[in-house]
């Protein structure tokens, strides 16, 4: 799995953003299902719970929307690419 980096703004703060891409190899996780799901459980764990109504919610420490992570903290953003990279 590939994991491309940016940049953005939600509510006008900066979020630092990962996105997962899969490999569609059929390795038995069938484009990444397992892994995504893997990754936001681990996120919840890690980080605690965000919004369920996503980015509809100013000042979440992380969002999931439009199959990416929002990190508030460069920190965070850090932490999941020791993680998952």
């Amino acid at each position: 799995m590939t994991l491309e980096l940016g940049e953005g703004r939600v509510f006008g703060a900066r979020y630092w953003i990962v996105r997962p891409i899969p490999g569609w190899e059929l390795n038995g996780d069938w484009g990444g299902i397992d892994t995504w799901q893997r990754m936001v459980e681990w996120m919840v764990e890690t980080f605690g719970p965000t919004s369920e109504e996503g980015v509809w919610v100013a000042s979440q420490r992380w969002y999931v929307n439009n199959a990416r992570f929002y990190f508030r903290n460069e920190e965070d953003r850090d932490w999941f690419l020791l993680k998952w990279a």
